[in-house]
Parts: C-alpha cells; structure tokens; sequence
C-alpha cells in the first residue's frame, strides 16, 4: 500500500515539473523545432567529463530530477528501477571519493594554517596586554577569513561553482560597505589604536575636558571612566584627530594651582606661605621640588602659580582642587590680600535730584 502511494504521488510529480520548468524546458526538449533559436544562442560552458556530478547529470536520476525524463508507474512498480537508481547513486559517490579526500586535505591544510597564524598573532597581542574582547573578535575574523578561503577550494574539487555565490556575497559586502563607512572607519582606527599604542586599559588620560581612566578599547570606540563615576564613549576616529593627553606614560606629573594676590602685597611672603602647604604632604614628590612662580601681572592682581609633582597620575585634578582651597585659607591666615575687581565711578558735575513731593529739593554728587 504504501509503496504503490509512494510511486503514484512520484508519477505525479514527473507530470507537474513540465508545468512547473515553463517555456524554456519545453524548447530543450525540442530543439529541432526551433534551429534558428538554437543556432543564435551562446555555446554551454565547457565542462569536465570526468566531473562526478556532470555524470550523474547525464544518469537517469540527473534526467528525472531536471525533467528530461519521466517515470511511468510501470517502471515504478518494477524493483529493477530503483536497484538501478541505487546502483547509479554508488558509482556517482564512489566517483566523488578521490575528490572529496582532495578537499579534506584542503581542508586541513587551511586550518593548521588558520592554528598557526591564530597563535602568532592572538599571542603578540596577549603580550601586548590587548582587551580580551578584541583578542576574541580578531580571532574569529581570521577564522572566518583562512576557512572562508579553503571551503572556496574544497568546493572546486568536488566540483561544485560557488562563482555566482560569491559574485553576490561581494556585492552584498560593497553595499554594507558604503552604508557602514564610518563604522568602518572607526574599525581602522581601533587597529591603529592597537598597534600603535597611544594608551592601554588602566591609563588616565585627558580627551577634550574629560579626564579618566581607559577602561576598555573595542574596535568601534574607547571607553573612560569619569571622575563622576560616568562611562564616556569615544569613537575611535575622535581619539586618533583630536589631543589626548595621556597623564600614565610620564612615571610623574604637574600639577599647577592658580591665585592671586593684590600688587601691594609681597610676592615672597605669598611663596613661603604656598610651600608651607606641601612640607609635609606624601603625595607630593620632593625631586623635583615644589615651587612659586609669577605667571602673570594682571589689571589688579599678580597672578601665582604654586607647581608641584605627583606620582599617582588618578589624582591630577582632585588635588588641584584640594589645593586651592588651602591656598586660599594660607594667603588669608597670613594676611595676604586677595584682590577682586573694583568699579569706580566719577562724575564732573552735581546731578540734580528730582524734586519729590514733602521734601526738599537736594543734588548728589560723587
């Protein structure tokens, strides 16, 4: 029962591929009706004919599945048929073995090679102390890259033309290319960023007015960690056009904190009281030593500097800050005034006052 099912719904579907191949199978099937058609078409591509799968092309399974031939119930019914579809698979595949040892060998040739490059370069970027994720996506990129490239071979040597297949990948890839210009660009950048090594994970450096530490680098953009607690996200083009101060490469670093004091004030009496501050502060390295310069004569004050140098590189702009307020509080203590601006105003002649009702008429003058 259901092998007579079985052939019946077979038969079936021979009758509907006609149908279902349209006009062009119907000239191929008759191609001395139509000499003219034949004789102005391009010649068929050369093919090998001891290619595996052009032989089973011209077996009875290749002519039933493309509908050069049908199968009539009788011959569905007859065990002889399918012993000799068996018998037609067998020979096909035992024609595909050379070919597909071939490709295995490929196959493994490729991925000792994809091993051997995976190691070098994955282990020159764990010494360079690289971001495991961009260790991991580099190590898929060429994974994809070495195997992609010996499918492409192990598929030629079975016999099997992917060309149309890649053709269209590549398309694809152009499109997405144009679409995704400025992730690419920041994809380069990343790699520039990596080989180049202006900073690392751990670093404290300054982009723009944001200070922080590197906390990751990806192939897109480059994360620091505020003073606030906040992630700032940098694209990866941004780091590479813009001035980045990098305060971890230099083992110390300055620290300058600004005041000023009123020019009938002295200058060294200022100083000693801004050192005072830094005797005995541990943070402060004492080589090079701080120091007091004027930078500046202002309209009303003489602007100071008090430098100083730090080997902790996170504390740049707290104590910056820690600083001016004692500062501050020190000039003060030591009666040192600290100016601010005056706005005087002379008139030459008395103003008249309006008069106002009970009162009587007055003039200022100042």
């Amino acid at each position: 029962m259901l092998a007579t099912l079985f052939c019946r719904c077979l038969i079936l579907a021979q009758m509907m591929l006609p149908f279902a191949a349209g006009e062009d199978h119907k000239q191929a099937d008759a191609p001395a009706a139509q000499p003219a058609a034949t004789a102005t078409t391009q010649p068929a591509a050369a093919v090998d004919p001891d290619d595996p799968l052009h032989q089973l092309a011209r077996t009875k399974i290749g002519r039933l599945t493309t509908g050069r031939e049908t199968l009539t119930f009788e011959e569905a019914a007859r065990i002889e048929t399918w012993y000799g579809l068996i018998r037609e698979l067998v020979q096909t595949g035992l024609g595909l073995i050379p070919r597909m040892l071939v490709a295995v060998m490929f196959l493994l040739v490729f991925w000792a090679l994809y091993r051997a490059l995976r190691r070098m370069i994955l282990g020159g970027m764990s010494k360079a102390n690289v971001d495991t994720s961009i260790r991991d996506m580099l190590g898929s990129l060429i994974k994809w890259s070495v195997m992609g490239f010996g499918l492409v071979i192990a598929f030629n040597q079975i016999g099997v033309q992917i060309t149309a297949l890649l053709t269209g990948v590549s398309i694809i890839g152009l499109a997405i290319g144009f679409a995704a210009q400025e992730t690419l660009s920041n994809f380069i950048a990343g790699i520039v960023i990596f080989w180049d090594k202006p900073f690392r994970v751990g670093d404290w450096i300054e982009v723009g007015d944001t200070f922080g530490q590197v906390m990751r680098i990806t192939f897109r953009s480059t994360r620091l960690l505020n003073l606030d607690g906040e992630i700032i996200i940098f694209p990866n083009t941004s780091m590479l056009s813009g001035k980045v101060a990098n305060h971890t490469t230099n083992p110390i670093n300055r620290v300058n904190v600004a005041i000023g004091i009123a020019y009938k004030e002295s200058i060294d009496d200022a100083r000693a009281a801004l050192l005072a501050l830094t005797t005995h502060d541990e943070r402060i390295t004492k080589d090079p030593p701080p120091c007091v310069v004027v930078d500046q004569c202002a309209d009303s004050s003489v602007n100071l500097l008090l430098r100083f140098w730090i080997a902790d590189e996170s504390l740049a702009k707290t104590i910056r800050y820690e600083y001016l307020e004692k500062a501050k509080k020190a000039l003060d203590a030591a009666n040192i005034q600290i100016p601010f601006p005056h706005l005087q105003l002379l008139m030459e002649h008395p103003v008249a006052l309006p008069h106002l009702p009970g009162k009587p008429p007055e003039s200022r003058a100042a």
